[in-house]
């Protein structure tokens, strides 16, 4: 168990239930949240077992007793069943669900202890989104009070659903199509030859109607994506896996970059990805190195941090940086987005205390759910 201090004291006390991957809950009373992580995937039944004990266990321990209870927004996950059960069978509790990417950046003020608005960049894998999309390359602007999407990742089709996970060359086939057009089929790469034609056509087809194809922004799926094209590997072992061989395999000498486009639509700014694709399939066609590839790509999404940050700084009057999320652990690309974000004068605030990945979401949903200003202004997204 970890104790956190929170930058206020809370009215109420609160049980948050983070999220499914990486689970963790955490109890906040006073100025403090105990944060209990470890579990794994809940997907998992051991896991379940586990991780319900647990709860259980630490709220005698503690001897708090919870009048707010805070969890994810995804309405499948089982951390939000949990929750919801959880409340049903206490005495006068509230439910709070969070936006996920939003308790990233929480966690990351907490953790920094920063006061006032930031941008916060929140880059992971997969997290309900408010417009029911999946979301995973966002950018927001506020603070505790309130968080406001500005940015984001362009959205994408993610055929399969959750298979593309387990099976990266989905996501790679949805970025070649989205970027090429059919002409993708006829490039010289390994990836492509490698394919079968007529899984692909299948693929295709689904994404065309769209057949279980959500859209997403998620930076994480089009890392797996460059992996699988780069990589020349269609399956992944465990989630992240071909990301973390192209951050192992990057040139740590090269400042190179691929282009993207920074567009607005609809009030926000849409980060479209579509140059950068025809420039590694560009490179792979020229028998360009992977690790000059992967060091490209890699300072790509640096500068899409970049670009992205500039263009907010100067809408919102805002100069201070949280990176958060998942990929962060890639400490290639956190050190490179430090780096350039702090050369153009940006205050970069990085996780030390609370983990970046979804362990540490409790204590940002703690955060948002007990923001003062948040129960005055009864701003719950309750059910």
């Amino acid at each position: 168990m970890k104790t956190i201090r929170l930058p206020f004291k809370l009215k109420k006390p609160i049980l948050a239930f983070g999220a499914d991957l990486k689970s963790a809950f955490a109890f906040g009373a006073g100025d403090k949240a105990f944060l209990v992580d470890g579990f794994g995937d809940l997907s998992d039944p051991d896991n379940i077992n586990r991780y319900e004990e647990a709860v259980k266990r630490y709220g005698r321990r503690l001897g708090i007793k919870p009048k707010i209870i805070a969890c994810d927004l995804h309405p499948a996950y089982y951390s939000t069943r949990f929750a919801e059960s959880y409340q049903l069978s206490a005495f006068s509790c509230q439910l709070f669900r969070v936006q996920h990417h939003e308790a990233h950046v929480a966690s990351a003020i907490v953790d920094g202890s920063i006061k006032g608005d930031v941008i916060g960049v929140a880059f992971d894998g997969t997290g309900f989104g408010l417009d029911g999309n999946i979301w995973g390359g966002e950018f927001f602007v506020g603070g505790l009070k309130g968080l406001k999407r500005a940015a984001h990742l362009g959205y994408i089709r993610m055929p399969g659903g959750e298979a593309a996970i387990r099976e990266p060359w989905r996501m790679a086939i949805s970025y070649l199509k989205y970027s090429l057009g059919d002409r993708f089929l006829r490039s010289k790469i390994g990836f492509v030859r490698k394919l079968d034609k007529a899984r692909c056509g299948v693929l295709t087809q689904m994404m065309a109607r769209p057949i279980n194809s959500p859209l997403t922004s998620s930076i994480g799926r089009l890392f797996d994506a460059v992996g699988s094209i780069v990589l020349e590997r269609e399956a992944a072992n465990f989630e992240a896996e071909l990301p973390i061989i192209l951050e192992d395999v990057a040139a740590q000498d090269c400042d190179e970059l691929y282009d993207f486009d920074l567009r607005p639509d609809s009030g926000l700014r849409i980060i479209d990805v579509s140059r950068t694709i025809k420039g590694i399939v560009n490179d792979l066609s020229k028998k360009r190195d992977v690790s000059i590839i992967s060091a490209k790509f890699h300072n790509t999404v640096a500068g899409m941090i970049l670009k992205t940050s500039i263009y907010m700084r100067n809408r919102f009057k805002v100069g201070r940086v949280v990176l958060t999320g998942g990929v962060f652990q890639n400490s290639y690309l956190a050190g490179r987005t430090v780096i350039v974000l702090e050369k153009n004068g940006f205050e970069v605030y990085t996780h030390s205390n609370i983990s970046t990945n979804d362990s540490g979401v409790p204590v940002g949903q703690i955060a948002i759910a007990g923001c003062p200003s948040r129960l005055q202004r009864n701003d719950w997204r309750s059910g």
